[in-house]
């Protein structure tokens, strides 16, 4: 895939989840998509790697079910020699429905693609920020 078109598909899919738009953003994946999340545990509907679209989808609902998306915005874009890896770097914010509690930060993701669609798709937190976040929001849900 040419780097622009990559660009252009990895910046729609960060603007329809901006906008917690998981039904548009679940076409610009193949159905047998790989994904992970690497963090130590913290937000229990993502962690850990997972294969196909329809385990995508309901561990986003999971997630959008725990926290509001404030914002989740590009920062940067590179390509690996190959072509076939892109990586990013963006800053999300969320608001943990329970507590309320607000994180905001930024994550690594690495992409690859086949042909125009999403084939390979990875998260990389900062785990002692996320378990913190979530240690302290479950704490304060339970006191509310």
């Amino acid at each position: 895939m040419h780097a622009r078109n990559a660009r252009l598909v990895i910046n729609s899919a960060c603007a329809l989840w901006s906008a917690s738009e998981v039904g548009g953003l679940l076409p610009h994946f193949v159905e047998d998509v790989f994904f992970a999340v690497h963090a130590r545990p913290s937000a229990p509907s993502m962690l850990g790697e997972g294969l196909g679209k329809v385990l995508l989808e309901s561990r986003l609902e999971a997630l959008l079910d725990e926290v509001e998306v404030q914002s989740y915005r590009m920062l940067t874009h590179s390509f690996m020699t190959d072509g076939f890896w892109y990586f990013s770097r963006v800053h999300y914010r969320y608001r943990h429905r329970v507590s309320g509690l607000v994180i905001d930060g930024t994550m690594r993701q690495k992409w690859g693609f086949v042909g125009t669609k999403i084939a390979h798709f990875e998260i990389f937190h900062d785990s002692d920020r996320m378990r913190a976040f979530y240690d302290v929001a479950g704490l304060t849900a339970c006191n509310a």
